[in-house]
Order: structure tokens, then sequence, then C-alpha cells
């Protein structure tokens, strides 16, 4: 999916608005987009201005900016002029990250490569719900099997999930083969849950196995990058960590770090929520660690 390019770097509306983009509707969209192409526009000017440049109504304007997280064009322009009151450190940043090439440093590659990462993980935390997050959690903590499923270059941080899940002592299942994922999932109950991990939420396999769970009764969670997709309108509860395109770097990349972030807080999560029984299962694991190691 091909991010709208902003004059902000990062921040809580490009964020969340980039996360939202790919769903909206042609005139929420245009809006949108105006928004993110002039954000200074947003604090000068007002709500019937903004909405006469971009062709739309005033009702029209303020529903797109309700569609994106937020109660109104207000709340916009307060969060659009938080972001620009950083905007001067982040053009520093992207400067600093700018003209990579053949002739670049290895050391310099590194250091912007990790500015980008550590700065998706940091618009991560606009866009999770913490209400859906806190569900997450206490219905992991409490399942009697949890299915992860992960497809492609979601495969690696579903299996993260897994493991993790594994060393608090949950009963935790990462099928590699999409007809082993589905049929795990039809075999789910009222008691487990389906955790789904999927950048676009558009994979077909990974898709069918959030609906087989779902129809089997599992409660069923989606750690993907966009707000409107085919998987978050069939799980119970959507943990979205979306962001802006970074550059030549592959959308998918940023977005996989941000969605291991999301699988470190379920994880901690769980454990303070069942203290005793993590504790003894970290035990083990720290037994095992030793039992493998020279």
């Amino acid at each position: 999916m091909v991010a709208a390019k902003s004059s902000l770097v990062s921040g809580e509306f490009v964020t969340r608005a980039q996360a939202a983009l790919p769903g909206l509707g042609a005139t929420d969209k245009r809006f949108i987009e105006l928004i993110l192409s002039d954000p200074e526009a947003v604090v000068r000017g007002s709500v019937t201005e903004l909405a006469q440049r971009a062709g739309v109504a005033q009702s029209s304007a303020v529903r797109a900016c309700q569609r994106i997280g937020y109660r109104g064009y207000q709340d916009v322009k307060l969060a659009i002029t938080r972001d620009l009151a950083q905007q001067d450190e982040q053009e520093q940043e992207l400067a600093h990250e700018e003209g990579i090439d053949g002739r670049t440093p290895a050391g310099d590659i590194l250091d912007r490569v990790l500015r980008r990462s550590g700065r998706a993980l940091v618009d991560a935390a606009q866009t999770v719900d913490p209400q859906s997050l806190s569900l997450t959690i206490d219905r992991i903590a409490a399942a009697g099997r949890v299915l992860v499923v992960g497809n492609g270059t979601s495969a690696a941080p579903a299996h993260d999930a897994a493991y993790r899940l594994s060393a608090l002592g949950l009963v935790a299942m990462f099928p590699t083969d999409v007809m082993a994922q589905h049929l795990a999932a039809r075999h789910l109950d009222e008691s487990c849950v389906c955790l789904v991990v999927s950048h676009t939420g558009a994979s077909r396999e990974s898709l069918q196995a959030a609906e087989a769970a779902r129809a089997a009764g599992a409660f069923t969670v989606a750690i993907t990058s966009f707000t409107n997709s085919p998987l978050t309108r069939v799980v119970d509860a959507a943990l979205i960590a979306g962001g802006p395109e970074y550059g030549f770097r592959l959308e998918a990349m940023a977005s996989r770090l941000a969605h291991l972030g999301i699988v470190d807080a379920l994880f901690v999560g769980i454990a303070v929520r069942r203290p005793q029984a993590s504790t003894k299962a970290l035990d083990v694991m720290a037994d095992t660690t030793i039992e493998h190691s020279l």
C-alpha cells in the first residue's frame, strides 16, 4: 500500500491518518489528503475554509476527522499543532537520513535505519487503542489455548508471539502450513483466542483462519497496520500499529517492528495479570535455557 506524502515527517496525526487512509471513502480521503499535504493550513484556517478547498461539505469534513479517530476538527487542529511543534527536530533527523547510496558508510546506514525504526515504534503508540489492548491481554491471560497465525513477512512476529506466550505457560500454537492454520482454527472453542498478525490485513490465508476461529466461538484479535481492512472487519479486537512509509525501506519492515512492540506489550501485560503462574513459567524457561547452553 502506498502512503500519501505529508510535509509532517511523523507524529500523532500523520500516523493515525496513514493507518486509516486506505479504508476511507473518496470524500473523506480527499479531505484528509489535503490536511496531509498542507497541515499548516489547519492551524491557520477554519474547517469551513479547508472544506471549501477540498470541495467537500463542512459536515463531511468533520466526519472525515471522526473516521480517523478524532472527535472533530478541533481535535485534529490540536494534534497537528503539537506535531508541528516537534517538526524542527524531525526535519533535522530527516536531513541526516537522506542521501543513502553505495558510497554511504555502513555505520551511517545503520544509524539512519535505526533512527527510522525507533520512530516507527514511537508512532505505534498513537494508533493502538488502549481498551482493545487491555481486553486482548485479559482474554489471552484466561485462554485455554491460543492460536497464533501469520504468513509472509508477518510470520516472524507471529512466531515470536507464540514463543513468548508459551514462555508464560500458556498453550500457544503457531502452525506454519496454511491448511494446518485453518484446521487448528476450526478446532477452537469459546475458551480460546486466535491472534492473527498481518501487515495489510488482506492476506487470504490469514483471513480464512480468523473467520474460521470466530465461527468456532473463539475470541479473535488482529495485529495489523491499517484501520479498515478485511481482517479488522471480522475480528473482535484490532491492534493497529500503522505509520507512514519510510523512504526506500519497505513499508512492511517498519510495521513489523511496531507489531513486535505490541507483542512485547502483550507479554508484559499478561505476565502481570497472572504473576504467580508467569513467575513459575519463566523460571522453567530460564532452566530450559541453561540446559541448552554450552
